[in-house]
């Protein structure tokens, strides 16, 4: 049986890189919306729109590839939810925010994807409702973090920021 209760450093880095990239997006979300109807318009993209464009695109494909990993390595070391103290209800709550991050990144992925390399525009739809979904569920998760925190007063969220867990 796997006795490991906490995330490796790179699963913790990894985690935050993937913060940082989603927070991008979404500093990108108003000017990516301008940069597409341009394109659809058949308007000349500007140099700014045409940078705005690729880091968008680039930063969905290396949250795309970054995932992949995280998972292969959640796969090959797995850690319980919640270092394996939560119990009943609270764990499958857990368990499926974890793993609905997971397909919603993906799904995001994909329909940037479709959308922008394929322009199959149903897809820009889907994207920009899964902006929403992804919202949500970033506002309940760091939620239940600060509930851990302050409220359980338990290491969950110290640990996520690097911290060793209590003795």
């Amino acid at each position: 049986m796997n006795n490991i209760t906490r995330y490796s450093d790179l699963q913790r880095k990894l985690h935050w890189i993937i913060v940082l990239l989603v927070a991008c997006q979404y500093i990108l979300q108003s000017p990516m919306r301008s940069a597409m109807s341009n394109l659809q318009h058949n308007v000349t993209l500007s140099g700014l729109d045409f940078l705005v464009t690729t880091v968008h695109t680039w930063g969905g494909a290396a949250i795309g590839a970054i995932m992949v990993y995280r998972l292969w390595l959640r796969w090959q070391n797995p850690v319980p939810v919640g270092a394996g103290e939560l119990k009943g209800v609270w764990r499958v709550i857990a368990q499926s925010t974890h793993w609905a991050f997971y397909g919603l990144l993906f799904f995001m992925v994909a329909t940037g994807s479709l959308h922008y390399y394929f322009e199959w525009r149903s897809a820009a739809y889907w994207h920009e409702k899964g902006e929403w979904l992804l919202l949500g569920l970033i506002l309940v998760h760091g939620l239940a973090a600060l509930l851990h925190h302050f409220y359980k007063k338990d290491a969950v969220l110290s640990q996520m920021w690097g911290s060793r867990p209590p003795h």
